[in-house]
């Protein structure tokens, strides 16, 4: 992903910042911006969309210099306000303004600024480092201190050109990884590398590092408001935030899905501007999802694009996307960047919008009456460890080799236990969305922006700060089964409201009791086409048409498929038999190809790890 990487040591070692800056460039066509000085050396690699001008920025007296990676939104009045006490602005842009801002507030300036942004200040005549980020650390950036000197970058394939690194597996992020499908915390897999906290200052100062937290997810329940009156304000705070996203003179695009959370960024796109936006959507061509899409598109005026995928599609990109997300997302979303560069280049898009998380935040997607009433935070945690399993213990007892299950079979609840109590939440439901905000959003979640701005950047009006301030006061009762959701796409678009929902395939306006009846129809039909597979002997399939990949069925019945995870996991080089028994990999392949269970997304994890391990542990970068 592009962004900042740097070096901030006694002795900047250019060979290696250019080497980690060319580890960056996945397109020739990238920009870099590089700045050396006698205790940093930075560059920002970037599209050349947001803030296109040279970097670093320096202020008046050349005392400080900035560095950006994304977009800040709604600050004009800040900016006036800098300009009436005396400011110069020469560029006028995103981190002229973060640097006058930082001047004049200091290090509280990151708490005025509303956007997805990472920034490095350096004081060049105290010899210090401010690298902040924003509130939800929507840009990743992962950082190292070896030797005495502070490495950071959007990659962490980065770090590992450091000759003086030591490179050694964490065997704690392997356990989340296979546990809980998704890293916890702010590991990596590589012990001594983690992502940067959200709201985080970091500071280097002579080599002493300090990281503050500046901001939370604080839920404050008002209780005294009403519902309407929740949902006014939702869609006057969600209109405000797309309208500020679209001031710039970009070409927009947005990834339009068959659920809500891309049909509320529509809606809330003021009607004139939508036949400028593109929408596109991706998907088997007569899959359930690129159907709806499609319809939505046209009843909000849109131009749309359906970009096929394919079985193929996945695996030819399986290599790249382990390089990309530094093995830390699995390989069925590999078609993420195969897709935005065709939006790019055929479509003209610069900035692509996301209904990013709405659906956790607003729509309560983890919540469940269980966990709205239980009734202490022991019982809540036993629920949410239980809901969050992918590998069962039982299934990672047979997946690992005895010697390595040994060494790791604490880790999971350790890690769990470790980030539950983090949570200083009293509600059940507010701890439950902290938990996965913090988590499974952060760290897994985020996995399709970092995959779309190898291309194209994007914009998330889903988190803008004044939006989320408004969902942080919403009890949890209302955020429950998509309550308020619902009424609030309603109130915002009423006739995109009354289209399906891809989820249930009910009207998105439909009572709660449907909603529920279309959700179970939809589990019985796909068990019910398991179970035919299964007793036909293969001989009868009924392909899944209702999301944009179908992996169950692409595993029972593309050859190319079959031949790509069986020769990739049951090589007898396989660098993953150090840790996995491979007479299970083939039980579960027989299972799933029997029609026994679905065992695909988890066949497709293992392939993820044996690909990390031969691009980034058999080799030097």
């Amino acid at each position: 992903m592009p962004g900042i990487v740097g070096i901030i040591s006694s002795n900047v070692d250019n060979e290696l910042l250019e080497q980690m800056i060319s580890s960056l460039r996945h397109e020739k066509w990238y920009k870099v911006d590089k700045y050396l000085d006698s205790f940093f050396g930075i560059a920002r690699v970037h599209l050349g969309i947001f803030n296109p001008e040279p970097q670093p920025i320096f202020n008046e007296d050349k005392s400080l210099c900035i560095f950006m990676d994304g977009k800040i939104y709604g600050y004009d009045d800040e900016m006036n306000e800098l300009k009436s006490e005396g400011y110069k602005f020469s560029v006028g842009n995103d981190p002229e303004f973060c640097l006058h801002i930082y001047e004049y507030y200091g290090i509280d300036f990151v708490k005025k600024i509303n956007g997805d942004f990472v920034i490095a200040i350096c004081d060049l005549k105290e010899e210090k480092l401010l690298l902040a980020n924003d509130r939800y650390g929507l840009r990743p950036h992962y950082y190292a201190i070896n030797n005495g000197k502070l490495l950071f970058t959007p990659e962490v394939k980065a770090i590992l050109l450091d000759k003086n690194f030591k490179k050694e597996l964490n065997d704690e992020t392997v356990a989340d990884f296979f546990a809980f499908g998704e890293i916890l915390g702010n590991k990596t897999f590589l012990k001594g590398i983690e992502v940067l906290p959200p709201a985080s200052i970091l500071t280097y100062d002579r080599g002493i590092i300090s990281i503050k937290q500046y901001w939370d997810f604080n839920y404050e329940p008002d209780y005294s408001k009403t519902e309407d009156e929740f949902v006014d304000e939702l869609v006057e705070t969600f209109k405000k935030a797309v309208a500020i996203r679209m001031k710039d003179n970009y070409r927009y695009g947005v990834a339009l899905s068959g659920g809500l959370d891309s049909r509320s960024v529509v809606a809330a796109i003021e009607k004139d501007k939508r036949k400028d936006v593109f929408a596109f959507t991706f998907g088997p061509l007569d899959c359930n999802e690129v159907k709806i899409a499609k319809n939505v598109a046209d009843i909000a005026g849109m131009k749309h694009k359906i970009i096929e995928i394919t079985p193929e599609l996945i695996i030819d990109n399986a290599e790249n996307e382990i390089l990309y997300s530094d093995g830390m997302d699995y390989i069925g979303v590999s078609f993420i960047p195969p897709v935005c560069r065709v939006v790019k280049d055929n479509n003209n898009i610069d900035v692509v919008f996301d209904g990013f998380a709405f659906d956790l935040t607003l729509g309560g997607s983890y919540l469940t009456d269980e966990i709205v009433n239980t009734k202490n935070k022991d019982e809540l945690l036993k629920i949410l460890y239980a809901k969050q399993r992918f590998f069962s213990e039982i299934e990672l007892n047979k997946l690992f080799i005895v010697d390595y299950y040994n060494k790791i079979r604490h880790y999971p609840l350790n890690s769990f236990e470790k980030e539950f109590k983090v949570v200083k939440e009293t509600h059940p439901g507010n701890c439950c969305d902290y938990l996965f905000l913090q988590n499974h959003v952060r760290r897994w979640t985020i996995g399709g922006q970092i995959l779309e701005r190898f291309c194209i950047e994007d914009s998330v009006p889903t988190y803008d700060n004044n939006l989320i301030d408004v969902i942080l006061k919403i009890p949890p009762e209302l955020r429950l089964n998509h309550c308020i959701y619902r009424k609030f796409l309603k109130k915002l678009s009423p006739e995109l409201a009354s289209f399906i929902y891809d989820k249930n395939m009910i009207r998105a306006d439909a009572p709660l009791i449907l909603w529920k009846a279309g959700a179970i129809y939809q589990r019985i039909g796909n068990k019910l086409k398991r179970q035919i597979w299964k007793l036909s002997k293969g001989k009868i399939f009924i392909p899944g048409k209702r999301t944009y990949v179908e992996f169950n069925d692409w595993l029972r019945t593309n050859e190319n498929w079959k031949i790509f995870f069986k020769d990739l996991l049951l090589d007898k080089n396989a660098m993953s038999k150090t840790y996995f028994n491979q007479d299970y990999i083939k039980t579960l392949i027989r299972e799933h190809e029997k029609g026994k269970k679905n065992n695909a997304q988890k066949i497709l994890y293992l392939a993820s790890f044996e690909l990390f391990l031969r691009l980034f542990m058999n080799k030097d970068f």
